[in-house]
């Protein structure tokens, strides 16, 4: 049996998906599945060769993984592969694993029964995620059958690349990265090449058209906004206007509401 609790953002998810994960059949006895065989080849490690720090008693690797994503940088998942190495001679009782977002722990993981690993040899456990950023991971080790527990551990960078990338193409279009829209999504706001250019059609900018008076014809006139995304309730000049038959002596113009 694994118990789990969660304390922060990603370990809700985390958290019932290792449960579920972890107490299949290949996890029983304190046995670890292999990774998918298109992971196997990039991420074998040679336990025995890896030379363990003087004096350590456990060796806990850093380790990185990278999100896979379904809407862009958006709905993603990976595995995180934690991999230690029990540097002693005697067996060594693996039994808890915690993980810290931020400084601030996220994840805990009980084994029942408890991994116990040979000296030399390696204990690793694999952990689904869904968030990127740089984690700690700590992992707990005694004596088999009970004892002083001491502890080890390590850096674990998750990374989003095509989160990053498009933070990266924020900052070259000059926008403000922030959340938008009914429903919240992250995205860029980027600065327009056309701010304050004069309009008559919503078309006419990159950004919206602001609507500001009537002409003599009685045509809309606006001036492209400074931003792409424009909230709130504003008037502007919608997209086709340009095409609409103007009305003389026009409208009152009503505001539009923007998300």
């Amino acid at each position: 049996m694994r118990t789990c609790s969660s304390l922060g953002i990603a370990s809700l998810v985390a958290c019932f998906l290792v449960s579920g994960f972890l107490e299949s059949p290949a996890f029983s006895k304190g046995k670890v599945a292999p990774p998918p065989k298109a992971a196997e080849k990039s991420d074998k490690v040679d336990i025995k060769a890896l030379k363990c720090p003087e004096g350590a008693q456990v060796m806990f690797l850093p380790r990185e993984a990278k999100l896979v994503c379904k809407d862009e940088y958006r709905d993603c998942e990976t595995e995180i592969k934690l991999l230690a190495k029990n540097c002693g001679k005697e067996f060594l009782e693996f039994w808890k694993l915690e993980m810290f977002e931020q400084g601030r722990k996220s994840l805990v993981l009980e084994f029942s029964p408890a991994s116990i690993i040979p000296g030399g040899s390696g204990w690793q456990e694999h952990i689904p995620w869904t968030t990127a950023g740089d984690l700690e991971a700590v992992v707990y080790y005694r004596p088999p059958g009970g004892g002083s527990s001491d502890s080890a551990r390590t850096e674990i960078k998750v990374r989003n690349a095509g989160l990053d990338a498009a933070k990266a193409a924020c900052e070259q279009c000059k926008g403000t990265w922030g959340k938008y829209g009914v429903n919240h999504k992250e995205g860029c706001n980027c600065k327009t090449k056309d701010a304050d250019k004069i309009c008559h059609d919503g078309d006419e900018c990159e950004g919206e058209c602001l609507f500001h008076t009537y002409d003599g014809q009685g045509r809309e006139v606006g001036h492209c906004s400074d931003q792409q995304r424009m909230s709130g309730c504003i008037n502007i000049v919608a997209k086709g206007q340009s095409k609409v038959t103007p009305r003389n002596p026009p409208p009152r113009k009503l505001p539009t509401c923007l998300d």
